[in-house]
Protein backbone atom coordinates (compact mmCIF):
# COMPACT_ATOMS: atom_id res chain seq x y z
CA UNK A 1 0.00 0.00 0.00
CA UNK A 2 1.61 3.22 -0.80
CA UNK A 3 1.72 6.10 1.75
CA UNK A 4 -1.48 7.94 -0.27
CA UNK A 5 -3.57 4.67 0.15
CA UNK A 6 -2.28 4.99 3.94
CA UNK A 7 -3.45 8.51 4.30
CA UNK A 8 -6.61 7.51 2.93
CA UNK A 9 -7.27 4.51 5.08
CA UNK A 10 -6.24 6.92 8.18
CA UNK A 11 -8.94 9.95 7.35
CA UNK A 12 -11.33 7.30 7.13
CA UNK A 13 -10.66 5.77 10.54
CA UNK A 14 -10.96 8.75 11.72
CA UNK A 15 -14.17 9.69 10.45
CA UNK A 16 -15.90 6.47 11.25
CA UNK A 17 -14.42 6.82 14.92
CA UNK A 18 -15.82 10.73 15.31
CA UNK A 19 -19.06 9.93 13.98
CA UNK A 20 -19.15 6.74 16.57
CA UNK A 21 -18.48 8.90 19.38
CA UNK A 22 -20.93 11.86 18.07
CA UNK A 23 -23.75 9.25 17.70
CA UNK A 24 -23.16 7.22 21.39
CA UNK A 25 -23.32 11.38 22.32
CA UNK A 26 -26.72 12.05 21.16
CA UNK A 27 -27.98 8.81 21.61
CA UNK A 28 -27.05 9.73 25.67
CA UNK A 29 -28.54 12.78 25.52
CA UNK A 30 -31.81 11.33 23.48
CA UNK A 31 -32.23 9.56 26.26
CA UNK A 32 -31.75 11.71 28.84
CA UNK A 33 -34.11 14.19 26.92
CA UNK A 34 -36.57 10.54 27.16
CA UNK A 35 -36.36 10.56 31.06
CA UNK A 36 -37.31 14.27 31.36
CA UNK A 37 -39.86 13.68 29.07
CA UNK A 38 -41.15 11.05 30.82
CA UNK A 39 -40.56 12.84 34.12
CA UNK A 40 -42.51 16.31 32.92
CA UNK A 41 -45.48 13.99 31.66
CA UNK A 42 -45.57 12.15 34.93
CA UNK A 43 -45.53 15.39 37.02
CA UNK A 44 -48.21 17.12 34.69
CA UNK A 45 -50.73 13.77 35.19
CA UNK A 46 -50.16 14.61 38.99
CA UNK A 47 -51.34 18.25 38.37
CA UNK A 48 -53.95 17.35 36.28
CA UNK A 49 -55.55 13.92 37.17
CA UNK A 50 -57.58 11.63 34.88
CA UNK A 51 -60.59 12.15 36.58
CA UNK A 52 -61.41 15.95 36.13
CA UNK A 53 -64.32 16.11 38.52
CA UNK A 54 -61.59 16.01 41.29
CA UNK A 55 -60.12 19.23 40.24
CA UNK A 56 -63.49 21.01 39.20
CA UNK A 57 -66.52 19.06 40.74
CA UNK A 58 -69.75 19.57 38.39
CA UNK A 59 -71.57 15.82 39.22
CA UNK A 60 -73.86 17.82 41.69
CA UNK A 61 -74.48 20.83 39.63
CA UNK A 62 -77.59 19.56 37.67
CA UNK A 63 -79.25 18.61 41.23
CA UNK A 64 -78.76 21.96 42.38
CA UNK A 65 -79.72 23.91 39.03
CA UNK A 66 -82.67 21.41 39.31
CA UNK A 67 -83.38 23.03 42.66
CA UNK A 68 -83.51 26.37 41.55
CA UNK A 69 -85.82 25.86 39.02
CA UNK A 70 -88.46 23.76 41.17
CA UNK A 71 -91.84 25.30 41.89
CA UNK A 72 -92.16 26.48 45.55
CA UNK A 73 -94.40 24.81 47.41
CA UNK A 74 -96.94 26.79 48.33
CA UNK A 75 -97.53 26.77 52.62
CA UNK A 76 -101.34 27.19 52.23
CA UNK A 77 -103.82 24.84 50.02
CA UNK A 78 -104.74 26.34 46.64
CA UNK A 79 -108.16 26.41 45.05
CA UNK A 80 -107.80 23.25 43.40
CA UNK A 81 -107.05 21.77 46.43
CA UNK A 82 -110.19 23.58 48.42
CA UNK A 83 -112.91 22.81 45.43
CA UNK A 84 -111.66 19.12 45.37
CA UNK A 85 -112.59 18.94 49.14
CA UNK A 86 -115.81 21.19 48.52
CA UNK A 87 -116.57 18.45 46.23
CA UNK A 88 -116.97 15.90 49.01
CA UNK A 89 -121.12 15.65 49.72
CA UNK A 90 -120.67 12.69 52.57
CA UNK A 91 -118.12 13.30 55.59
CA UNK A 92 -116.04 10.03 54.58
CA UNK A 93 -115.96 11.79 51.12
CA UNK A 94 -114.19 14.54 52.55
CA UNK A 95 -111.86 13.03 54.92
CA UNK A 96 -110.43 10.29 52.22
CA UNK A 97 -110.10 13.33 49.88
CA UNK A 98 -108.07 15.53 53.36
CA UNK A 99 -105.34 12.53 52.82
CA UNK A 100 -104.90 12.36 49.04
CA UNK A 101 -104.37 16.48 49.04
CA UNK A 102 -101.86 16.49 52.06
CA UNK A 103 -99.83 14.60 49.88
CA UNK A 104 -97.17 17.72 49.06
CA UNK A 105 -96.99 18.77 52.74
CA UNK A 106 -95.92 15.82 54.70
CA UNK A 107 -95.34 11.93 54.55
CA UNK A 108 -97.76 9.13 55.50
CA UNK A 109 -101.01 10.82 56.92
CA UNK A 110 -103.57 9.46 59.25
CA UNK A 111 -107.09 9.80 60.85
CA UNK A 112 -107.64 8.60 64.31
CA UNK A 113 -111.15 8.74 65.86
CA UNK A 114 -111.47 8.31 69.78
CA UNK A 115 -114.25 5.98 71.02
CA UNK A 116 -114.52 5.99 74.60
CA UNK A 117 -111.15 5.82 76.31
CA UNK A 118 -109.89 3.92 72.96
CA UNK A 119 -108.31 5.92 69.80
CA UNK A 120 -108.83 4.19 67.30
CA UNK A 121 -107.66 4.01 63.20
CA UNK A 122 -110.08 5.12 60.74
CA UNK A 123 -108.00 5.78 57.66
CA UNK A 124 -104.22 6.64 55.67
CA UNK A 125 -102.82 7.32 53.14
CA UNK A 126 -98.73 7.45 52.10
CA UNK A 127 -98.17 3.79 53.50
CA UNK A 128 -95.43 1.76 51.81
CA UNK A 129 -97.67 -1.39 52.89
CA UNK A 130 -101.70 -1.34 52.29
CA UNK A 131 -103.67 1.31 54.37
CA UNK A 132 -102.14 -0.41 58.36
CA UNK A 133 -104.24 2.46 59.84
CA UNK A 134 -107.89 0.20 59.86
CA UNK A 135 -105.81 -1.93 62.37
CA UNK A 136 -104.66 0.70 65.32
CA UNK A 137 -106.23 0.68 68.14
CA UNK A 138 -105.01 1.26 71.15
CA UNK A 139 -105.98 2.69 74.94
CA UNK A 140 -105.62 6.58 75.25
CA UNK A 141 -103.68 6.30 78.70
CA UNK A 142 -101.20 4.49 76.99
CA UNK A 143 -100.39 7.88 74.59
CA UNK A 144 -99.17 10.89 75.89
CA UNK A 145 -99.56 12.58 72.67
CA UNK A 146 -103.21 11.68 72.01
CA UNK A 147 -104.09 12.63 75.75
CA UNK A 148 -103.30 15.90 74.60
CA UNK A 149 -105.40 16.08 71.42
CA UNK A 150 -108.71 14.48 72.87
CA UNK A 151 -108.14 17.77 75.36
CA UNK A 152 -108.12 19.84 71.98
CA UNK A 153 -104.22 20.44 72.20
CA UNK A 154 -102.28 19.80 68.85
CA UNK A 155 -99.40 17.79 69.52
CA UNK A 156 -95.73 17.51 67.75
CA UNK A 157 -93.08 15.29 68.69
CA UNK A 158 -90.45 12.71 68.00
CA UNK A 159 -92.22 8.77 67.15
CA UNK A 160 -90.34 6.84 69.50
CA UNK A 161 -91.22 9.43 72.46
CA UNK A 162 -94.57 7.82 72.46
CA UNK A 163 -95.11 4.55 73.18
CA UNK A 164 -98.24 3.35 71.14
CA UNK A 165 -96.73 5.69 67.90
CA UNK A 166 -93.86 3.51 68.30
CA UNK A 167 -96.16 0.30 68.28
CA UNK A 168 -97.80 1.21 65.31
CA UNK A 169 -95.79 2.69 63.01
CA UNK A 170 -92.68 0.64 61.07
CA UNK A 171 -90.08 3.20 61.93
CA UNK A 172 -89.50 4.89 65.38
CA UNK A 173 -87.49 7.86 64.32
CA UNK A 174 -88.90 10.92 62.62
CA UNK A 175 -91.34 13.61 63.71
CA UNK A 176 -94.84 13.76 63.92
CA UNK A 177 -97.71 16.41 64.40
CA UNK A 178 -101.21 15.13 65.77
CA UNK A 179 -104.12 17.94 65.07
CA UNK A 180 -107.57 17.53 66.62
CA UNK A 181 -110.31 16.77 64.70
CA UNK A 182 -113.67 18.65 66.11
CA UNK A 183 -117.35 18.27 64.88
CA UNK A 184 -120.32 20.85 66.81
CA UNK A 185 -117.42 21.69 69.19
CA UNK A 186 -116.21 18.59 70.25
CA UNK A 187 -112.83 17.05 69.77
CA UNK A 188 -113.97 13.13 67.74
CA UNK A 189 -110.89 12.10 66.53
CA UNK A 190 -106.96 13.86 65.43
CA UNK A 191 -105.06 14.01 61.76
CA UNK A 192 -101.67 12.58 62.05
CA UNK A 193 -99.11 13.82 59.36
CA UNK A 194 -95.23 12.26 59.71
CA UNK A 195 -91.78 13.37 58.26
CA UNK A 196 -90.62 11.61 55.06
CA UNK A 197 -89.36 11.72 52.05
CA UNK A 198 -91.25 15.25 51.81
CA UNK A 199 -90.70 17.79 54.35
CA UNK A 200 -93.49 18.18 57.21
CA UNK A 201 -94.86 22.13 57.14
CA UNK A 202 -96.64 21.73 60.14
CA UNK A 203 -98.55 25.02 59.93
CA UNK A 204 -100.44 23.80 56.70
CA UNK A 205 -101.55 20.55 58.21
CA UNK A 206 -103.14 22.40 61.32
CA UNK A 207 -104.74 25.13 58.11
CA UNK A 208 -106.08 21.74 56.18
CA UNK A 209 -107.78 20.10 59.15
CA UNK A 210 -109.15 23.48 60.17
CA UNK A 211 -110.71 24.01 56.64
CA UNK A 212 -111.92 20.53 56.45
CA UNK A 213 -113.64 20.98 60.03
CA UNK A 214 -115.53 24.05 58.64
CA UNK A 215 -116.37 22.00 55.82
CA UNK A 216 -117.96 18.84 57.97
CA UNK A 217 -119.98 21.57 60.25
CA UNK A 218 -121.24 22.65 57.45
CA UNK A 219 -122.40 19.95 54.82
CA UNK A 220 -125.55 19.74 56.14
CA UNK A 221 -126.70 23.49 54.50
CA UNK A 222 -124.51 23.67 51.68
CA UNK A 223 -125.64 23.38 48.34
CA UNK A 224 -124.83 20.62 45.97
CA UNK A 225 -123.28 22.81 43.64
CA UNK A 226 -119.80 23.76 44.12
CA UNK A 227 -119.41 26.84 46.66
CA UNK A 228 -119.63 30.26 44.89
CA UNK A 229 -116.67 31.53 46.02
CA UNK A 230 -114.28 28.56 44.59
CA UNK A 231 -115.93 28.90 41.37
CA UNK A 232 -113.57 30.56 38.33
CA UNK A 233 -113.91 33.97 37.97
CA UNK A 234 -115.23 34.80 34.48
CA UNK A 235 -114.00 37.67 32.51
CA UNK A 236 -115.86 40.85 31.71
CA UNK A 237 -114.40 42.33 28.38
CA UNK A 238 -115.13 46.54 27.64
CA UNK A 239 -117.60 45.52 24.55
CA UNK A 240 -119.62 43.53 27.15
CA UNK A 241 -121.17 46.17 29.44
CA UNK A 242 -123.37 49.22 28.33
CA UNK A 243 -122.41 52.52 28.69
CA UNK A 244 -124.43 54.17 31.87
CA UNK A 245 -125.52 57.69 31.56
CA UNK A 246 -124.23 59.25 34.45
CA UNK A 247 -127.01 60.96 36.27
CA UNK A 248 -126.93 62.99 40.03
CA UNK A 249 -128.69 62.48 42.58
CA UNK A 250 -131.50 64.10 42.43
CA UNK A 251 -131.69 62.96 38.67
CA UNK A 252 -132.09 59.35 39.58
CA UNK A 253 -134.40 57.61 37.44
CA UNK A 254 -136.07 56.13 40.42
CA UNK A 255 -140.39 56.67 40.13
CA UNK A 256 -141.89 56.12 42.95
CA UNK A 257 -143.89 53.30 44.19
CA UNK A 258 -147.15 52.93 42.65
CA UNK A 259 -150.47 53.23 44.61
CA UNK A 260 -152.27 50.48 45.43
CA UNK A 261 -155.23 49.99 43.76
CA UNK A 262 -158.06 49.76 45.31
CA UNK A 263 -160.14 46.71 45.18
CA UNK A 264 -163.25 46.84 42.89
CA UNK A 265 -166.35 46.49 45.02
CA UNK A 266 -168.05 42.89 44.98
CA UNK A 267 -171.79 43.26 44.20
CA UNK A 268 -173.31 40.19 46.45
CA UNK A 269 -176.64 38.73 44.53
CA UNK A 270 -179.08 37.36 47.33
CA UNK A 271 -180.27 33.53 45.80
CA UNK A 272 -183.73 33.45 44.95
CA UNK A 273 -186.11 31.87 47.18
CA UNK A 274 -186.42 28.15 46.98
CA UNK A 275 -189.39 26.71 44.85
CA UNK A 276 -191.88 25.71 47.54
CA UNK A 277 -191.54 21.70 47.07
CA UNK A 278 -193.63 19.71 44.39
CA UNK A 279 -194.42 16.36 44.56
CA UNK A 280 -192.88 14.01 42.25
CA UNK A 281 -194.93 10.89 40.69
CA UNK A 282 -193.98 7.85 41.62
CA UNK A 283 -191.58 6.28 39.70
CA UNK A 284 -192.65 3.15 38.11
CA UNK A 285 -190.81 -0.01 39.01
CA UNK A 286 -189.64 -0.92 36.30
CA UNK A 287 -188.00 2.01 35.02
CA UNK A 288 -184.27 2.85 36.16
CA UNK A 289 -182.58 6.01 36.51
CA UNK A 290 -180.41 7.32 33.79
CA UNK A 291 -176.96 6.47 33.14
CA UNK A 292 -174.61 8.77 34.90
CA UNK A 293 -173.03 10.08 32.21
CA UNK A 294 -176.17 11.21 30.62
CA UNK A 295 -176.72 15.12 31.38
CA UNK A 296 -180.64 15.88 33.32
CA UNK A 297 -182.02 19.22 32.91
CA UNK A 298 -182.46 20.93 35.87
CA UNK A 299 -186.32 20.81 37.08
CA UNK A 300 -187.47 24.33 36.96
CA UNK A 301 -189.78 26.09 38.96
CA UNK A 302 -193.06 26.72 37.77
CA UNK A 303 -193.93 29.61 35.83
CA UNK A 304 -190.26 29.69 34.86
CA UNK A 305 -189.49 31.73 31.24
CA UNK A 306 -188.13 28.72 28.92
CA UNK A 307 -186.20 31.13 27.04
CA UNK A 308 -184.24 32.50 30.26
CA UNK A 309 -180.51 32.15 30.78
CA UNK A 310 -180.40 29.24 33.34
CA UNK A 311 -176.67 29.59 35.51
CA UNK A 312 -175.95 25.92 36.92
CA UNK A 313 -173.58 25.57 40.09
CA UNK A 314 -170.79 23.39 38.95
CA UNK A 315 -168.30 21.90 41.87
CA UNK A 316 -164.61 22.23 41.19
CA UNK A 317 -162.29 19.45 42.06
CA UNK A 318 -159.31 20.77 44.54
CA UNK A 319 -156.20 21.15 42.75
CA UNK A 320 -153.36 19.05 43.86
CA UNK A 321 -151.18 20.62 46.25
CA UNK A 322 -148.26 22.09 44.46
CA UNK A 323 -144.78 22.27 45.98
CA UNK A 324 -143.19 25.61 46.38
CA UNK A 325 -139.54 26.50 46.00
CA UNK A 326 -139.66 27.10 50.03
CA UNK A 327 -140.92 23.42 50.13
CA UNK A 328 -138.14 21.97 47.96
CA UNK A 329 -135.53 23.54 50.27
CA UNK A 330 -137.15 22.59 53.36
CA UNK A 331 -136.86 18.85 51.85
CA UNK A 332 -133.12 19.17 50.37
CA UNK A 333 -132.25 20.44 53.86
CA UNK A 334 -133.32 17.24 55.36
CA UNK A 335 -132.08 14.82 52.60
CA UNK A 336 -128.57 16.39 53.24
CA UNK A 337 -129.38 16.18 57.33
CA UNK A 338 -129.89 12.66 56.82
CA UNK A 339 -126.77 12.18 54.93
CA UNK A 340 -124.80 13.74 57.17
CA UNK A 341 -125.94 11.96 60.63
CA UNK A 342 -125.28 8.93 58.47
CA UNK A 343 -122.28 9.29 57.65
CA UNK A 344 -121.02 10.48 60.68
CA UNK A 345 -122.53 7.04 62.29
CA UNK A 346 -120.28 5.03 59.78
CA UNK A 347 -117.40 7.04 60.08
CA UNK A 348 -117.16 5.87 63.65
CA UNK A 349 -118.31 2.42 63.65
CA UNK A 350 -116.94 1.03 60.05
CA UNK A 351 -116.13 -2.49 61.25
CA UNK A 352 -119.65 -2.96 62.59
CA UNK A 353 -120.76 -1.50 59.09
CA UNK A 354 -118.77 -4.12 57.48
CA UNK A 355 -119.75 -6.94 59.54
CA UNK A 356 -123.57 -5.92 60.08
CA UNK A 357 -123.48 -5.68 56.39
CA UNK A 358 -122.21 -9.35 56.22
CA UNK A 359 -124.74 -10.54 59.14
CA UNK A 360 -128.22 -8.60 58.19
CA UNK A 361 -127.71 -7.06 61.61
CA UNK A 362 -126.42 -3.78 61.41
CA UNK A 363 -129.03 -2.20 63.61
CA UNK A 364 -129.02 -4.50 66.16
CA UNK A 365 -125.08 -3.30 66.47
CA UNK A 366 -125.35 0.23 66.16
CA UNK A 367 -128.78 0.50 67.68
CA UNK A 368 -127.31 3.13 70.24
CA UNK A 369 -125.95 5.53 67.28
CA UNK A 370 -128.94 5.30 64.74
CA UNK A 371 -131.27 6.00 67.33
CA UNK A 372 -129.89 8.93 68.89
CA UNK A 373 -128.96 10.34 64.86
CA UNK A 374 -133.02 9.58 64.16
CA UNK A 375 -133.64 11.47 67.37
CA UNK A 376 -131.54 14.59 66.38
CA UNK A 377 -132.96 14.08 62.58
CA UNK A 378 -136.78 14.23 64.10
CA UNK A 379 -135.74 17.78 66.39
CA UNK A 380 -134.29 19.23 63.52
CA UNK A 381 -136.03 18.21 60.38
CA UNK A 382 -140.46 19.77 60.34
CA UNK A 383 -142.97 17.68 60.94
CA UNK A 384 -144.82 18.57 57.66
CA UNK A 385 -141.89 17.25 55.73
CA UNK A 386 -141.07 13.96 57.64
CA UNK A 387 -144.67 13.11 57.05
CA UNK A 388 -144.43 12.86 53.26
CA UNK A 389 -141.18 11.16 53.16
CA UNK A 390 -138.11 9.53 54.79
CA UNK A 391 -134.66 9.84 54.02
CA UNK A 392 -133.20 9.46 57.14
CA UNK A 393 -134.28 5.40 56.62
CA UNK A 394 -133.68 6.22 52.86
CA UNK A 395 -130.10 7.26 53.87
CA UNK A 396 -129.70 4.46 56.41
CA UNK A 397 -129.84 1.94 53.11
CA UNK A 398 -127.72 3.78 50.69
CA UNK A 399 -125.14 4.74 53.10
CA UNK A 400 -124.63 1.66 55.91
CA UNK A 401 -126.22 -0.87 53.87
CA UNK A 402 -124.59 -0.23 50.52
CA UNK A 403 -128.28 0.13 49.22
CA UNK A 404 -129.46 -3.14 50.47
CA UNK A 405 -132.76 -2.61 53.13
CA UNK A 406 -132.25 -6.51 54.46
CA UNK A 407 -128.92 -5.68 55.80
CA UNK A 408 -129.94 -3.12 58.26
CA UNK A 409 -132.12 -6.44 59.87
CA UNK A 410 -135.14 -4.31 60.93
Amino acid sequence: MDEHEVIIAELVGARDRAAALIRAKLEAVTHEIRETAARTIAEIGAVIPPDLDVLFPLSAMPERIAGLTRPVLAATPTLDCLRSLDRGRAQSEVLQELLRQLEPWCGPRAIVVFRESFVVGWSGAGFTEEDPVRGWRGPISNSPAFRKVSEGIPVRLAIGDDKLLSAWLPVADGSAIIVPVSLRGKVVGGLLALGGERPLIAETVQLFAFLTGLLLETLSVRPTAPTPALIDPVEILPGEVPEIEEVGIEELPFAPPAPVAAPAPVHVVAPAPAPPPVASPPAPAAVEPPPAAVPVAPEMPAGHDAGATVQLRVPVTPAAPVRVPEDDRKHEEARRFARLLVSEVRLYNEQAVQDGRAAHDIYHRLKEDIDRSREMYEQRVPADVRAGSNYFYDELVRILADGDPDALGL
